[in-house]
Formats: structure tokens, sequence, C-alpha cells
């Protein structure tokens, strides 16, 4: 069943000294599914108290660095500890061809148990403990896709680098907790569209529309500063949470 999430970094393209870029933790009872692994996750993810054992699904929304940066060192430090349990990579058609490619040249022998999911335009995938993965392609300069976590009760609903777009609000309906990006705020919203991103307001009426109980929003411009982050909210309730661990 789905616990928990806590977004382990909230930076959009480039890392800061106080926010890492893109990762996100869901916990269920049994195990936990890492979403994006941006550069430094590793250390943002040992430092919150995750641990090998646990780790059972990493999903990659698009091969942007400040979203997949991370992959390559984590995989490796993985197998420098050893672990053997087996671990399923879910992301686009070429994430396979990347991490392969990756320990070719680094001249590094992948003797890990790794499984590789390929999404297309819309997939329904089951994981362990009856929790469901659906996918559905966003509108970014490259393929990108976002995902909802459900099980019997709660669903869970992460989407990034888009502009606002049916898909989005297709695959949030109904969610427990929507995450969604908010890189720029709504005076920004030219540069928004121009880069493929979406502003706070736009991610509001995202949530309006699919009609989730709770909005989080992440990937937050450099520009966009944490005590007016702070003050946003959505259905009167704070929709910035930064990296506190929350329950679904």
């Amino acid at each position: 069943m789905l616990k928990y999430f806590q977004i382990l970094g909230f930076s959009a393209g480039v890392p800061t000294q106080d926010r890492g870029v893109t990762c996100l933790i869901v916990s269920t009872n049994e195990y936990d599914v890492m979403i994006d692994c941006g550069e430094g996750s590793y250390l943002r993810w040992m430092k919150a108290g995750y641990n090998w054992r646990h780790l059972e699904y990493i999903l990659i929304t698009h091969m942007h660095p400040d979203h997949i940066g991370g992959l390559f060192p984590f995989l490796f430090y993985r197998k420098i500890f050893n672990i053997s349990s087996p671990l399923t990579l879910i992301g686009p058609p070429n994430l396979k061809g990347y991490v392969l490619d990756s320990f070719n040249h680094a001249g590094i022998m992948l003797n890990q148990d790794i499984i590789f999911f390929s999404n297309t335009k819309k997939n329904k995938i089951s994981l362990k403990g009856k929790v469901k993965v659906e996918t559905m392609e966003m509108n970014h300069k490259i393929p990108c896709w976002g995902y909802a976590l459900m099980d019997d009760e709660k669903k869970l609903t992460f989407i990034t680098d888009t502009k606002k777009n049916q898909n989005a609000i297709t695959l949030s309906k109904d969610s427990n907790v929507l995450i969604h990006e908010s890189t720029y705020d709504n005076e920004k919203r030219r540069k928004a569209e121009e880069y493929f991103h979406t502003t706070n307001i736009q991610a509001m009426e995202i949530a309006d529309q699919a009609k989730v109980k709770r909005l989080i929003l992440t990937h937050f411009s450099q520009n966009l500063m944490d005590e007016d982050i702070k003050k946003w909210t959505w259905e009167g309730k704070k929709c910035v949470v930064f990296d506190e661990r929350q329950m679904i």
C-alpha cells in the first residue's frame, strides 16, 4: 500500500547548495520507488535514511541531465556495495541503451539483476503489492512521461517538465496527491511556454480540473526564492513542502 512520499530534489535545471535536482521517493509498506535521479540524488537519498534493501523500482520521466544525471553513479555505487536484489528501471525507450552504454564506456561490467521496461505513449504496469503504475506522455522538448502510482485506496501522480496539457489532467484525475512542476511563477508564463514548462497557476488549474485532493509543487527555478514559494497555497493548504516526508 502507498504510504509516504519525500521530494529529495526540487530544483529546476541546476542544483544549488540548498536544492538538489529532481528526485522523488514514494514508499509503500513493502518497498521504495524512486522517480528520477538527478545529480547528487545518492547523497540525499542516503542522508534521508533510505537503503538498498528497500529500493526496488526507479522510474525516469525523461533523459534531461537534471532528471537522470545521478542514475549511472547510483547504479555504480550499487555495484560497489554488491547489491544483488533485483531492480526494475522504467523509463523512455532509450533508457536501457543509455545505461548499458554508460557502463560499457566506463569499462565496468553491469553484473546486476536489472530489469528494463520501456514506456510507450501510454502504459499500465503492475508492481509488487497490488501497486499499479500508469504512464502518459507529456508535452516537453523531448519525450517525457508522467507517472501515476495507485493501489486499492490511494493515488499519487508525479508530473514534471511539460506545458499544461490534457494528458496531465487525465493522468492525475482524482489523485490523493498530485506533485507537479512549477518552474516559473505566472508572471513568467510566456517563458514557461517557450521552454515547455508550467507555472504555479497553471499547475493549480490542472489540480482543479483533475479534482485532486492535494497539490504539491516542485521543480523551481533558481529565481524563485524560498520565502516567496512558501506562501503559495491551493484550496487553503500550503503546496510547497520542500524535502519534508509526507503521508499520501
